[in-house]
């Protein structure tokens, strides 16, 4: 038996050759210092019997190895590090302190009192469901398991806390109550809620745990996938219902809504000194037309700049009159706003109501109505309308206050789909017997006059090409009326018998 010949060190192994048959194999140290020895292949399978090959395997191999190696002792420091943060946690951060010590963290958006004490009932109802079950008292004490039964719980059965308590030191003047079971099945928007407002709880901990971002509970968990209901758009007739007859009070509200896109917030606390305007010495009213009102919407702090057109600018300026000399463009709805928020809503939808409009639907599985109609549909119109009159998507962005253009885009999604469906109707009749639709005429006369105007706009500088929009505009709207060779034979045809006569 030929002797083995023993190689060079490489790394913390090294390669030897089989004198027999030729091959190379490794011998090398795990980690728990025994010896291993394999023999080196080729991604194919075969044998290595080459020096320079066999280093390359054993160099990739042993490089494989210690990255095994680095991953197991870091996995054992933070375990033994989440361990040793842990004592701190439990003396530190309890389930009914976790709330509270999170809001202390720096947020990007501040929540309003509503929407905070709405979290701080989805976050109880977690803390109580991991006291009444599993007799947890700290936040360390949870595990990605009791996230996992939570979530499936509400999923299946709704909120697990159903009592609805009567606390006298909030509500301390009403009648007699008595404690009632309330909830049901939660909508999927709902329960992402209660999940994201879990999940931020410990994510805003994390440090003070002593946990890795994937350690907390609710990492895993994804959220169920939405199925909204979309909000509609006021048709036309309903638009022109709605201003016929307004009150005041909803007649300001909806124009100043459909002229800017606010949300009714926006709209109800709109004040004078956002509007861009000069205000004269003299009682002369100032001029609104092509100003722009600089607002930071209510609801995600973001400063809109919405230009002025001729219907809000008269609006304006007949408001200057009644409410010049109060902080509020509309004191009225101001004041009940931010006293009664939701009689500001409730006026509206009572409006609609009377003019027969239909502001909510029953969708299945859910016990409440979903809204469909109501003041937000005017910022729907908004956008919609934009979108018809080719208003590129960052200015309606810009002016609506959207966070990302895919919301603009979302928004305008009634235009697109209105010209899909007139679209696909040029296509009826490709295969049966139904009604065509009717095969464009063109005649010599329309072909002369589209082409000059192409040659027009073609040649037309800016200040022209703004003009010719307005005019396009106009047509669109039925507004521009140009006097035909028609016209004038009826004008000449009523004139006739009075020329006649004299």
């Amino acid at each position: 038996m030929q002797k083995q010949q023993k190689k060079k060190s490489h790394g913390s192994g090294s390669i030897r050759k089989n004198g027999q048959n030729g091959h190379f194999y490794l011998q090398f140290y795990d980690a728990d210092g025994k010896r291993k020895t394999i023999t080196l292949k080729t991604l194919t399978g075969q044998h290595i019997t080459e020096q320079r090959a066999a280093e390359t395997a054993a160099r990739e191999f042993m490089e494989r190895l210690k990255k095994i190696q680095d991953i197991e002792t870091h996995e054992d420091y933070l375990e033994e590090r989440a361990r040793l943060k842990k004592l701190k946690a439990r003396l530190t951060i309890t389930l009914d302190d976790a709330f509270d010590l999170h809001l202390l963290k720096p947020h990007t958006r501040i929540a309003s009192n509503q929407v905070e004490n709405v979290n701080r009932r989805y976050w109880f109802d977690f803390v109580s469901f991991l006291h009444d079950r599993h007799g947890l008292t700290t936040l360390d004490q949870v595990e990605r398991e009791h996230a996992e039964e939570y979530i499936a719980y509400i999923r299946k059965f709704g909120r697990w806390n159903r009592k609805i308590r009567y606390h006298q030191e909030k509500c301390p003047k009403r009648k007699e109550f008595k404690e009632y079971e309330s909830g049901g099945i939660l909508s999927p928007t709902t329960l992402n809620r209660y999940q994201s407002v879990c999940k931020a709880v410990f994510s805003f901990l994390l440090f003070d745990l002593g946990y890795t971002l994937e350690e907390n509970p609710f990492f895993h968990i994804k959220p169920l996938k939405l199925e909204p209901v979309e909000r509609d758009i006021f048709t036309d007739e309903e638009l022109q219902r709605i201003f016929a007859s307004a009150p005041p009070l909803q007649r300001a509200l909806f124009t100043v809504g459909i002229c800017t896109g606010l949300r009714l917030g926006d709209v109800a606390t709109l004040c004078w000194n956002e509007i861009d305007i000069t205000v004269p010495d003299t009682n002369e009213k100032p001029e609104f037309f092509q100003h722009e009102i600089h607002r930071i919407t209510r609801k995600t702090k973001t400063l809109v700049h919405i230009p002025i057109e001729r219907e809000l600018a008269d609006f304006l300026s007949w408001q200057w009159d009644k409410s010049r000399y109060n902080e509020y463009v509309l004191p009225e709805a101001a004041e009940m706003y931010l006293n009664h928020k939701g009689m500001v809503n409730r006026r509206v939808l009572g409006y609609l109501h009377s003019l027969g409009i239909v502001t909510d639907k029953q969708v299945p599985g859910r016990k409440r109505k979903q809204s469909v109609k109501d003041f937000h549909s005017l910022r729907h119109c908004f956008c919609y309308y934009a979108g018809l009159r080719g208003v590129p998507l960052p200015v309606v962005q810009s002016i609506v206050g959207h966070l990302t253009a895919a919301m603009t885009r979302h928004y305008q999604s009634h235009a697109d789909r209105e010209a899909r469906m007139k679209g696909i109707a040029l296509m009826r009749g490709l295969f049966s017997e139904g009604e065509k639709p009717a095969e464009p005429v063109h005649s010599p006369l329309r072909d002369v006059l589209r082409d000059r105007i192409i040659q027009f706009a073609d040649r037309a500088t800016e200040i022209q090409l703004l003009q010719m929009n307005v005019i396009i505009d106009k047509l669109a709207a039925n507004e521009l009326h140009i006097e035909t060779p028609q016209d004038q034979q009826v004008i000449d045809a009523k004139l006739l018998p009075e020329t006649a006569m004299a």
